[in-house]
């Protein structure tokens, strides 16, 4: 089997759709001997900023020299990027190597196709003899495939409302889901505010004796300077660590790094080798492409951010006005059907100069010439492209002659192949 047919095989597991329980994982894992058991992990859930908060936990992590794996979904670039290992992918052959070998488990046992991939990841990073691994849960916690570990740390980052038909349609039901992570007597860590939400975790983590800390209440953040180039802040908390530089971009990963920072404390005080130093350094150097990143192409400003429900495009807007103040921006957009694109859009249209819509090659996209009926709601001039590739061509033409920046918006997969048509020209 190489890659191409490995790749083949996991998305051909889209057949069996998403089934509550963890049954199948548990068999699953037993059958392989039991790799989770053989892993230190830090559990990370939330609704957004999940995959921010796991990488700045995991550069901490490489910057106090240990081994360290880091499960992420969905992917950016390629497939391999969902398994991250002391900075770099899983190789190809590697990938194609662990599917040929969990095959015959994932057929008898009928994995669906996270279930499948998280089993590939427990196998592969228990057998790279790592030293933590940073497991980004999929979707809700407590029936998410991941949650079949014990871990070190459980991390929650916020709460919002998406997947609703699966997590519930109130913040307090979705938190009772993402507080599925929490463990008997293991600490956690989180940065939700809602109080309805914070009630719900709080009540599951004093019914299993788990440490808590709060943001906000145990530890905090004070932002410093800001600009395109990256920003500083200030933690208070466990221990005083000074300014720290983060390169990422937008109020929201303060949040996320303070947050990260205090997880990074508390491994440190249950004895894990971390310094501060390791800290000050791993934050500094943490990089999570696709999120308000900032390229360039002949000269014109193109940001590239993920965001893909209501809460993230909320966090997009601030950041928009906070680094571009008073300007409108040529949005480059698809999004997914089930992401509530006519809100999304009526939310970044007062942001938008022009929108040049399309859909990224996937069935759940949005149809182009339907965004463009919504903008046309919202007063938004909009032009169809039929690829995310022509749209962005389109918008970088625009901006050659305008000066305007470029957006391109509304889910990673959108995001995913704006930069591969980026990394073409």
């Amino acid at each position: 089997m190489n890659y191409e047919q490995a790749v083949d095989y996991i998305h051909s597991l889209g057949r069996f759709g998403s089934v509550l329980g963890l049954s199948r994982m548990l068999a699953a894992l037993a059958e392989l001997g039991h790799p989770e058991k053989k892993l230190r992990v830090i559990h990370v859930a939330g609704t957004n900023g999940k995959g921010s908060t796991a990488s700045i936990i995991a550069s901490v992590l490489r910057s106090a020299g240990l081994r360290t794996g880091l499960y992420t979904s969905p992917y950016l670039d390629s497939f391999t990027n969902r398994f991250g290992l002391d900075g770099n992918d899983i190789t190809p052959a590697g990938l194609a190597d662990m599917v040929q070998r969990i095959l015959p488990v994932a057929e008898r046992l009928r994995l669906t196709q996270f279930e499948f991939i998280t089993t590939l990841a427990l196998v592969f990073y228990a057998e790279q003899a790592v030293d933590a691994l940073v497991l980004e849960v999929g979707l809700g916690g407590r029936f998410d495939a991941t949650n079949v570990v014990i871990p070190k740390l459980s991390v929650i980052t916020n709460i919002g409302f998406d997947h609703m038909e699966v997590l519930g349609n109130t913040l307090g039901k979705i938190a009772y889901e993402k507080a599925g992570i929490i463990k008997p007597a293991v600490p956690v860590t989180t940065a939700v505010e809602d109080s309805e939400a914070l009630t719900v975790i709080a009540d599951v983590a004093a019914e299993h004796y788990s440490p808590l800390r709060l943001l906000g209440r145990d530890y905090g953040y004070l932002a410093k300077d800001a600009s395109l180039a990256g920003q500083t802040f200030d933690y208070w908390g466990i221990e005083p660590l000074g300014e720290l530089s983060l390169a990422l971009l937008g109020s929201h990963q303060l949040k996320n790094a303070a947050l990260a920072v205090d997880a990074a404390l508390m491994l440190r005080a249950q004895g894990w080798l971390i310094s501060l130093e390791h800290i000050r350094q791993g934050v500094a150097a943490a990089r999570w492409p696709g999120r308000f990143e900032v390229m360039h192409q002949n000269g014109v400003r193109v940001i590239m951010d993920g965001a893909h429900n209501t809460h993230g495009v909320a966090a997009l807007i601030a950041t928009l006005r906070q680094y571009l103040p008073d300007q409108k921006v040529l949005l480059v957009s698809g999004i997914m059907k089930d992401k509530e694109p006519e809100v999304m859009l009526a939310a970044l249209a007062p942001c938008a100069k022009r929108l040049y819509a399309c859909a990224p090659d996937l069935p759940r996209a949005t149809p182009a010439s339907e965004l463009c009926g919504m903008a046309d709601i919202c007063a938004l001039p909009a032009e169809a492209h039929s690829s995310v590739a022509d749209a962005l061509h389109a918008a970088i033409n625009a901006a050659l002659q305008s000066g305007e920046s470029v957006l391109v918006a509304g889910s990673l997969y959108t995001v995913s192949e704006a930069r591969m048509a980026l990394s073409k020209c």
